[in-house]
């Protein structure tokens, strides 16, 4: 596991992160992904393997990437992907979810997690309709076709025959589709929301040791540079 996030690491480091993404831009229940278009980009998976792609983009529903193949969406091997880099932005996996790097630390980051907010999408008054999945993950029907087609189609078949073209002609008929972010750290391949109370509770760690580096180093939970002391301090303690 420690060569893994060494290697993880040192691909991140040769990415310049930022938020390159158009900040007029607003998913939409028909198009639920993180940019606005598809756009070149480059896996590099843990076998150390890297792989380029013209149109690369995320899904907003699951996490997942998603890549365009002879004008279909398909979804790739998540589970394989050690470090995304879309643009400027580079992304680390945690149990198949992209998460977004804020922040390289000399041992580990500081990470985004961005995913579709079920709660607040159904105290909409948009009425949406809701398919078996929805009813038991709270998402409306139409938000959850991408994932509905992946779930079926497995990690390299299409969305049942459903091309790009036809989601493009489609592109701006949806609702705005509501997302949250969470701000935690990446520790050992796991996404810890940055909270107290998470931090305190990962297993194998020395509490009071971790506690006493909170208090002494006034670590404010909001605050990035303060997240990648304390990751790092995880790390070492």
């Amino acid at each position: 596991m420690k060569r893994t996030i060494t290697i993880i690491l040192a691909l991140c480091a040769i990415c310049i992160t930022g938020f390159s993404q158009n900040k007029k831009y607003k998913p939409l229940t028909s198009w639920p992904f993180v940019y606005e278009d598809f756009q070149p980009g480059r896996i590099t998976t843990y076998q150390g393997a890297a792989i380029e792609y013209d149109q690369l983009n995320i899904s907003l529903i699951n996490g997942k990437p998603l890549f365009i193949k002879d004008g279909k969406i398909m979804e790739p091997d998540s589970k394989t992907i050690a470090l995304l880099v879309i643009g400027e932005d580079s992304y680390i996996s945690s149990n198949g979810m992209l998460l977004k790097v804020l922040k390289n630390t000399l041992k580990s980051a500081v990470v985004q997690m961005e995913i579709v907010d079920t709660e607040a999408m159904n105290k909409t008054n948009i009425g949406y309709g809701k398919s078996s999945l929805a009813s038991t993950q709270n998402v409306s029907a139409s938000a959850l076709a991408l994932e509905t087609d992946v779930m079926n189609a497995g990690v390299i078949d299409g969305f049942n025959n459903k091309g790009i073209d036809t989601m493009k002609q489609d592109k701006n008929s949806g609702e705005t589709l509501v997302t949250s972010r969470s701000i935690g750290i990446y520790y050992k391949g796991m996404f810890v929301p940055a909270t107290r109370y998470d931090v305190l509770n990962i297993f194998g760690i020395d509490k009071d040791a971790v506690k006493d580096f909170i208090k002494t180093e006034k670590i404010k939970f909001n605050k990035v540079d303060d997240l990648a002391k304390l990751v790092d301090f995880l790390y070492g303690e």
